[in-house]
């Protein structure tokens, strides 16, 4: 009888042991899913976008996404330098090619996420008209013309492109009236403090469905300025559970009306 009560006792044991050994591996997996997270760089153009689509994958997965920004150029320097990006949101496709001739992206994982539009926009239309067909570079309220530098930014070869074709370049380099803005985000900031009167910048600042901008805007055909094909790469070794889930998060349905509504055109 004693030996029966002891195999019992015994036997109870082994079985509450397992049972806390599997309640701390599902807890233990859990946690190591929220704990996770990837690191996104992404042209300026494109941030709020991606914040909001991030915060909705966040909402779902509990994956963590970890944000940086800057012109495209820039990015492309720092992760030629090894800066550890997860995946690459660039404003071109020239950047992202380079990498993938260079070998510093996972194989296929290039692809066009967005198609930029271009956009004149001017905060007070009363002063300076956005209107390019109508637009005076001696109008005396004109104090600058924001743009994003063409070396770094490709909204900025599209600005000047834009100008040259409209004939506006010349003048308004001639009267020291344009302004430089390091990237599609530092432009729009110059006109939006009014520190430029007006600015070629990308549709979805003016095209934020969470937030009202004021001013009136004049969309450039698309024909005038180098196509803006916006592409995105896995960087080399970082083809992960996390990154792959952000991806098909990014290309479903509910991504793809979110990217159009910020004014976008869709890609891949």
């Amino acid at each position: 009888m004693q030996r029966s009560r002891y195999r019992g006792n015994t036997m109870r044991v082994k079985q509450i042991s397992l049972s806390v050994v599997l309640m701390a591996s599902i807890l233990g997996s859990s946690a190591a899913t929220a704990q996770e997270s990837i690191r996104i760089a992404v042209a300026s153009n494109f941030l709020a976008t991606l914040k909001s689509l991030s915060k909705d994958f966040t909402a779902e997965t509990g994956i963590k996404v970890q944000v940086s920004n800057g012109a495209t150029g820039m990015l492309y320097a720092q992760i030629k330098k090894g800066a550890p990006y997860d995946l690459f949101f660039a404003a071109d496709a020239a950047r992202p090619e380079r990498l993938e001739k260079e070998g510093l992206i996972e194989p296929n994982s290039r692809f066009t996420y967005v198609t930029g539009k271009l956009v004149a926009w001017s905060p007070d239309a009363h002063k300076v008209s956005p209107d390019l067909t109508r637009f005076n570079p001696n109008n005396p309220r004109l104090h600058f013309f924001a743009i994003a530098n063409p070396k770094t930014a490709p909204y900025g070869l599209a600005a000047v492109a834009t100008l040259k074709h409209y004939g506006f370049y010349e003048p308004l380099v001639s009267q020291n009236k344009i302004a430089l803005g390091e990237n599609a985000g530092k432009t729009f900031h110059y006109v939006v403090s009014q520190n430029a009167q007006i600015g070629l910048i990308a549709k979805s600042y003016v095209s934020n469905p969470n937030k009202t901008i004021g001013g009136k805007y004049f969309e450039i055909p698309s024909n005038l300025y180098p196509k803006l094909l916006q592409q995105a790469v896995v960087l080399k070794g970082k083809q992960t559970p996390a990154t792959q889930a952000f991806l098909k998060f990014f290309k479903s349905q509910k991504a793809r009306k979110k990217i159009e509504a910020y004014g976008y055109g869709l890609g891949d």
